[in-house]
């Protein structure tokens, strides 16, 4: 990670010594909307079985470039996590949904041609949860888990976000599509000795598009 970090700091310096001295950069403020949706699971140790949960993910989006080839990006989304779990008895099925509030708070690398420009994403985001659903038929209590039926303890989500993507800028508005990955850090659960798992984390997958309204 490091080294990637480097690396972009690099090419970063090298396009702003070769372009910087013939441009007159003037700063942007961009305000879109992002439409996406999530690819979602739960971390668990020990681990559990199961498969990704789809689910939305969209919002406002405010972008502030002040200095050539650096952007910082807010945002304030509606955002659907949740997760799914596999059962080798057919009849038993679990999911849960959990819905967010969340702020997205990154710094934006960006480099390519005028209008064409590649970008990176870095940052954190906060999470509030708002509602959760849980839907589950268990037919053989030995299948049945701690959590089960028992609210999520921890409302706050805090996240580690990554994201690649491009930039179109038209004459109508610019436009961005990136994938991102949310890797979160606190877990939904305490821990404690009616609870096995010492982690319950959301783990998010994400692809958007973002449309700039106007920028001045």
């Amino acid at each position: 990670m490091k080294k990637f970090f480097l690396i972009l700091l690099i090419a970063c310096s090298i396009n702003q010594l070769v372009y910087g001295q013939t441009n007159t950069f003037v700063p942007v403020t961009d305000f879109g909307i992002r439409q996406g949706a999530n690819l979602s699971f739960v971390e668990f140790s020990p681990s559990i079985a199961g498969k990704m949960d789809y689910g939305y993910n969209g919002g406002l989006v405010f972008r502030h470039t002040n200095e050539e080839l650096f952007a910082v990006q807010v945002e304030l989304n509606f955002s659907q996590k949740g997760w799914i779990e596999d059962f080798d008895t057919i009849p038993n099925t679990y999911n849960r949904k959990l819905n967010y509030i969340e702020i997205p708070f990154m710094a934006q690398i960006y480099f390519g041609k005028r209008k064409l420009n590649y970008y990176v994403n870095l940052g954190t985001a906060f999470a509030y949860l708002i509602s959760e659903k849980e839907t589950m038929e268990i037919n053989d209590p030995l299948y049945t888990r701690e959590y089960y039926n028992k609210p999520i303890e921890n409302n706050f989500d805090y996240s580690v976000v990554a994201e690649l993507g491009i930039r179109y800028d038209s004459k109508i508005g610019a436009f961005n599509f990136g994938g991102r990955y949310y890797y979160t850090v606190t877990s939904l659960y305490k821990f404690n000795a009616a609870n096995i798992y010492e982690i319950q984390r959301n783990q998010v997958i994400n692809i958007s598009l973002t449309y700039f309204i106007f920028s001045k």
